[in-house]
């Protein structure tokens, strides 16, 4: 009984050893597991964090580059619409120049002033001195341009900068063109500025009459002219 008792014991002793071990192993193994699968899901975290990263780092790029081709962009836009006014502000210079030179033809408000030989000549008096004469002209045209005229013409002739005349009796030849009296001299500009030019005790027309030529003027909301023609020199 005493051998069989101890017996008991051992085996006891032993299943209790053999759980224990079993145990022990069963638990070291899960720990094992548990301590892989941390690993293992920590890998995953670094990996995916490592990926954000580098998107956001890619974003940033991105971005930076989109600000810098976006600045270009502005910046060719800028230029192009400089280019734009200067290519503007040249034709509009041409376009004046042109108007100037006559190449183009005008219009807008003026004045004309007609000038007439004198209807009346006294039987003792010589005709020379009651028909236009150049310088009758020339003091129109010089009145015209002071009081700011932006185009002149004679008898619908442009008159230009480098315009000239030539009295041939009751014929006046302007750049090689002849024209008889009646003279209509026209003007494009402020209709206002030009009459009251023209309206001065003493002025020019004034002087007109002094020399026996009739005077006529009148304001006009639009005049007409043509280009000049290239037979003109």
């Amino acid at each position: 009984m005493k051998l069989k008792g101890k017996h008991v014991i051992l085996a006891f002793v032993l299943l209790a050893t053999g759980f224990l071990v079993s145990y022990s192993y069963t638990q070291a193994d899960t720990e094992s597991q548990m301590v892989k699968l941390t690993e293992r899901t920590w890998e995953k975290e670094y990996f995916y964090r490592k990926q954000l990263l580098d998107l956001e780092e890619k974003n940033r790029e991105l971005r930076e580059e989109l600000q810098g081709k976006t600045e270009k962009i502005q910046q060719f836009e800028n230029n192009l619409a400089s280019s734009e006014r200067q290519i503007a502000d040249f034709v509009e210079r041409k376009k004046k120049l042109q108007l100037l030179t006559g190449e183009l033809p005008v219009e807008g408000p003026g004045m004309t002033v007609t000038l007439r030989d004198a209807e009346y000549i006294p039987d003792e008096a010589h005709a020379n001195n009651y028909i236009v004469h150049e310088p009758h002209i020339h003091k129109v045209v010089n009145e015209l341009k002071s009081a700011g005229a932006k185009a002149i013409a004679i008898n619908g002739q442009r008159y230009l900068s480098n315009s000239y005349f030539a009295c041939t009796g009751p014929v006046i030849t302007v750049d090689g063109t002849q024209h008889p009296a009646p003279f209509v001299i026209s003007a494009i500009g402020d209709p206002e500025v030009l009459f009251s030019s023209f309206s001065l005790k003493n002025g020019v027309v004034d002087q007109l009459v002094a020399d026996n030529i009739e005077v006529e003027l009148e304001k006009s909301e639009a005049i007409q002219m043509d280009a000049r023609l290239s037979s003109e020199g």
